[in-house]
């Protein structure tokens, strides 16, 4: 007996029609709030993102690190299943731990380039 497979996309489509009446209902309350008290909401208009997205010269550095760390993470998770045939679990935390070698050594020297300048 099949289940009801066609309830998944209605609910999807449902659910995520109640997020965005939600997500701009919410919207117009605040901007109508704000124009209340005197404030203009032109001026909020993308300010924390420009700050998320401020220009770091050292962001290239630290993504690259972490993307050679996990490679070779992954390179050493392989060779070991390959030479001790260890479970398949071994990819995912040697990966992890090559991560996070990789954003130590990546604090190490962002610390030591903030100190500098």
């Amino acid at each position: 007996m099949q289940g009801p497979e066609f309830l998944v996309p209605i609910f999807f489509f449902v659910g995520t029609a109640l997020v965005l009446i939600v997500f701009f209902n919410n919207r117009h309350k605040e901007r109508m709030a704000m124009i209340e008290k005197g404030v203009n909401p032109a001026d909020f208009r993308g300010a924390p993102m420009r700050e998320w997205f401020r220009a770091n010269p050292l962001s290239s550095l630290k993504w690259g690190l972490l993307a050679t760390f996990v490679g070779v993470g992954l390179f050493i998770a392989s060779w070991l299943d390959r030479m001790y045939e260890l479970h398949g679990s071994i990819y995912l935390s040697c990966m992890l731990v090559a991560g996070g070698i990789a954003l130590i050594i990546f604090y190490f020297i962002a610390s030591k380039k903030l100190k500098q300048e």
